[in-house]
């Protein structure tokens, strides 16, 4: 009995050494991406992500891989239709790994309300309807994917002339129309001709920061806001008249000019607004049946110190159970975001900017709910900080480096600066600057843009990215950027 308790007690340090052995060799090799086994994708090629021993000699599929100093790998893999078995083995002199990974090469779907019948109203045959929250797109095609023309507040009224799938046909002319999915609105009953509004009065006004023009409506119609290079053009549809189409408005602010056109025969109601500077920023909304376009006057720009006083809300991107992308040696995109967002914080508020943050820690904040944060405020720059990846079907080793995406062409500039500044100081490559609908680049106001400092996928990239040097020069280069846009623009609008 003694000899087996001796045994035992032998056993109790063995075991616990083979287990803490075989955890090693377990997690010698890990794969960040795809993130299961056995998945579903479209496209012609994926790749594979992790990380493996830095002295490993790693085949995916019986091809050498490179495998970087911190142990990271990024392999492009191309697929067949149907099933492909992806063999990664990773071996060293103290370990063997080995994982196989199934991915299924599905084709392409191509949405159910793009393969629909269109269904056609008889002439003349409309559904009278309304929406039923605010910030609903119109699209131009029947697709949750298409382009949006514009966004509907609550209640605003809509005269349904067909239907695809599950988006009505929206009649905003008899020229134009664009598309609703059928679950943002609701259905009152089929009339026999347009409803249509009136506006009973325009008016102007200007606060410190903004200039307001204003119409009074019997109730909400659609609308659409167009920039163009010296100010900004509005159209009112489904307008039966407008009480101030013969009018003559005494401007002021940056308002050089407001024309408005006799309503059309296809009742629609066209603003022409002239501005006396660039364009810094516009939002229209309705507050109850007053149609608001609310137009952010020039800053006053110190060219000794052109942050001071200048608000700026910085968005560190993702977080909490949103991990962002994932490096290969699993590093995840948020904390690497909000990093460089605090450092970037400090270093605006040390030349006088006032700096707002969507997130401050690992938090969970709806993409929504902090757009809703930036327009509450009197900020002037929007900016969305990002570490990149790529899609299914792209090479990580092609596309790489900074890009700025921008969606409204009020922020092509200050993208173009910021592009221009970071990859000249952090010497990344200039992935570009893009036009890109997405939540934090479509606000108007403030101006909005969403920087991809580097690629969380790019091994030589994710390493700058871990390095917290790299990240306060990050931080600097984003403040430098800015610097030289605001500077600019005082030389655009002519102030002292």
């Amino acid at each position: 009995m003694n000899n087996f308790c001796k045994t035992l007690k032998k056993g109790c340090f063995i075991l616990p050494f083979i287990f803490v052995l075989n955890a090693l060799r377990t997690y010698a090799l890990q794969i960040v991406y795809p993130k299961t086994a056995n998945t579903d994708i479209s496209a012609a090629s994926t790749f594979i992500i992790g990380s493996t021993t830095p002295d490993a000699k790693l085949k995916i599929n019986d091809i050498d891989v490179k495998v970087y100093d911190n142990g990271s790998f990024v392999q492009v893999v191309p697929l067949n239709n149907g099933k492909n078995e992806i063999k990664i083995d990773s071996q060293n002199r103290t370990a063997h790994d080995s994982v196989t990974y199934i991915i299924n090469r599905i084709p392409q779907k191509i949405p159910e309300s793009l393969q629909a019948a269109l269904e056609e109203f008889a002439p003349d045959e409309y559904i009278y309807a309304a929406v039923l929250k605010d910030n609903t797109p119109l699209r131009a095609q029947p697709d949750d994917y298409a382009k949006r023309l514009t966004h509907m507040d609550k209640d605003t009224v809509l005269m349904l002339n067909g239907k695809k799938g599950d988006y009505y046909r929206v009649s905003l002319s008899p020229a134009e129309n664009a598309w609703v999915k059928s679950d943002c609105i609701v259905n009152y009953s089929t009339i026999n001709q347009k409803i249509l509004a009136a506006a009973s009065k325009v008016s102007m006004s200007e606060d410190s920061l903004y200039n307001y023009i204003k119409t009074d409506l019997s109730f909400k119609v659609p609308y659409k806001l167009q920039e163009t290079t010296n100010g900004l053009n509005m159209e009112l549809y489904n307008l039966e008249k407008n009480a101030a189409d013969t009018m003559l408005f005494q401007t002021s602010g940056d308002i050089k000019s407001l024309t408005i056109n006799s309503v059309s025969p296809d009742k629609t109601s066209t603003y022409y607004i002239e501005l006396k500077n660039k364009l810094w920023g516009y939002r229209a909304y309705y507050e109850g049946n007053t149609l608001v376009l609310k137009i952010r006057k020039s800053p006053v720009i110190d060219i000794e110190k052109p942050l001071k006083d200048i608000t700026i809300f910085l968005d560190a991107g993702h977080g909490a159970d949103d991990s962002g992308a994932i490096g290969p040696t699993g590093e995840k995109e948020k904390d690497i975001n909000l990093d460089i967002v605090k450092k970037l914080k400090k270093v605006l508020e040390d030349e006088g900017a006032k700096v707002l943050l969507t997130r401050t820690d690992d938090s969970h904040v709806g993409l929504y709910d902090r757009v809703k944060m930036i327009q509450n405020s009197d900020a002037l720059i929007s900016l969305s900080l990002h570490a990149n990846a790529l899609s299914d079907g792209a090479d990580p080793y092609e596309k790489h480096g900074t890009s700025v995406l921008y969606y409204n062409p009020e922020s092509v500039q200050l993208a173009k600066t910021l592009r221009d500044v970071i990859t000249k100081e952090l010497s990344t490559k200039d992935d570009g600057v893009a036009m890109y609908s997405l939540v934090m680049t479509r606000p108007t106001m403030p101006l909005s843009v969403l920087i991809e400092v580097a690629y969380m996928i790019h091994p030589d990239e994710y390493k700058l990215l871990l390095d917290e040097n790299f990240r306060q020069k990050a931080a600097e280069s984003v403040r430098d950027g800015l610097k030289q846009y605001l500077l600019n623009s005082v030389k655009t609008d002519g102030i002292n």
